[in-house]
């Protein structure tokens, strides 16, 4: 059980993290931000940061969830133990009020592939439901006081819930300003210019009770530390997942990938959460694949109608300027970017 009463030995893997992460010279600390619970990307996305903590080139800290979804912790940590880290810490959002299958089914691309997999007794795990794990809040504040200063990157590719959470609360918000060096956010809309554009999937633009938008909107007025947004998403014909049919059927991403894509009749799929995954981990080292605008700011606006209809918006301002900044994949480079993609997410564990 990954919760904060840890078994002995779990107990003992988890408190040696510091030594641990103080060896890791040279990798990026992660933790990863997932709605994890009806497209598959997500799952592409952890099995790639997976492939890079087995090539040396990240310590992943954590795995948190940010629906409702009871199942999704539980495919998560299959994943994490096909991987051969069965202990990697999970947290999760604890209220039930807001689902990524509410968007998905007005999208008509409703796939819950998290239950069917966590029942299903090919796929190894420990923990089933939320129940299991603790709050991502309380396990956010025990990781990041272990962690160097300036020193961690959070990905979010979901939505916002657990960071509001985690700055509503003043222990949080001191170590977020502390520990965590950049946000990392899939918002996939955002225009590198003054142009107001409905809110993205990601942030929740399209939830009916507009819980997730509402923290999104706090997220981006009070998180103290660096927010790299990704820009404005252009189709590309680069998809990946058909890889992953050469791997074992006991692969738990192989068969997210095998139940979501089932419906379209074939496997290939976008690469928007695996993108983001690649540009935290190489930004760095290779800036000449990506543009980066630093002046301006995101902002995320509700916007009332005269019939009485509101709607959350999202706008790069740039009539001010902050310490956040907006990213863009360079065209060139893409081709080149899933080619390594595909090699990651079929990756064989070690």
């Amino acid at each position: 059980m990954k919760s904060t009463s840890y078994t002995p030995f779990k107990k003992a893997v988890f408190f040696l993290f510091p030594l641990i992460s103080s060896l890791c010279f040279g990798q990026i600390k992660i933790i990863y931000e997932t709605d994890m619970e009806t497209d598959c990307d997500d799952a592409g996305a952890l099995a790639m940061l997976h492939a890079f903590q087995d090539n040396g080139e990240v310590d992943l800290l954590a795995v948190m969830h940010n629906t409702s979804d009871d199942y999704s912790v539980g495919y998560i940590d299959a994943v994490n133990t096909y991987y051969g880290h069965p202990d990697l810490p999970i947290g999760s959002y604890k209220k039930d009020d807001t689902y990524s299958r509410d968007i998905a089914i007005l999208l008509n691309c409703c796939t819950d592939y998290t239950q069917p997999i966590v029942k299903d007794t090919r796929f190894a795990h420990d923990v089933d439901t939320r129940k299991d794990v603790p709050d991502a809040v309380d396990l956010y504040k025990e990781i990041l006081q272990q962690q160097p200063d300036n020193s961690v990157v959070i990905i979010s590719v979901g939505y916002l819930l657990n960071l509001k959470n985690l700055i509503k609360d003043d222990q949080g918000m001191e170590l977020v300003r502390k520990k965590v060096k950049d946000l990392i956010i899939i918002g996939r809309t955002w225009f590198p210019k003054d142009t107001m554009l409905p809110l993205s999937m990601n942030l929740g633009g399209q939830q009916i009770n507009h819980t997730a938008a509402m923290a999104s909107m706090e997220v981006f007025e009070h998180w103290p530390r660096p927010i790299h947004v990704a820009g404005n998403f252009i189709p590309r014909p680069y998809h990946r997942g058909k890889e992953l049919m050469n791997t074992p059927e006991n692969n738990p991403v192989r068969e997210a990938y095998r139940i979501y894509r089932e419906r379209y009749g074939d496997w290939d799929h976008h690469l928007a959460d695996l993108e983001t995954v690649y540009y935290a981990i190489y930004r760095d080292q290779k800036p000449e694949y990506f543009t980066l605008g630093t002046d301006g700011t995101p902002k995320i606006g509700l916007h009332s109608e005269p019939n009485g209809i509101r709607y959350f918006y999202n706008l790069w301002d740039t009539s001010e300027d902050s310490q956040h900044l907006y990213w863009l994949t360079k065209e060139d480079k893409f081709a080149e970017i899933s080619e390594r993609i595909g090699e990651l997410i079929v990756q064989l564990p070690k």
